[in-house]
């Protein structure tokens, strides 16, 4: 049975039918390989993808708690050494008075 694309006036020989019912078959071979082979490619290709944002987020998690740690360090520091600072001013008041 013709189809709408092949025209109904058309005349088809056996060989040419043959011809295009291997040359599909080649086709079709030839486009099943390709498919399957980009599949894989996209799996990998999208794994690497995922490995590489799971590293960038690790990356971030990392500098951020290295910077958050920091700045805890150094606030701590300050406190310390204005308690030290209190302490002394309070100690040479004490030592003033007492004179």
């Amino acid at each position: 049975m013709r189809t709408f694309l092949e025209g109904f006036n058309e005349q088809r020989t056996p060989m040419s039918r043959a011809l295009r019912t291997s040359t599909y078959s080649w086709l079709e071979r030839k486009l099943a390989h390709v498919n399957t082979h980009m599949q894989d490619k996209c799996y990998s290709n999208l794994l690497l993808l995922l490995l590489l944002l799971l590293l960038v987020v690790v990356i971030v998690v990392v500098v951020v708690v290295v910077v958050v740690v920091v700045v805890v360090v150094v606030v701590l520091v300050v406190v310390v050494a204005e308690i030290v600072v209190i302490v002394v001013v309070v100690v040479v008041v004490v030592i003033v008075v007492l004179k």
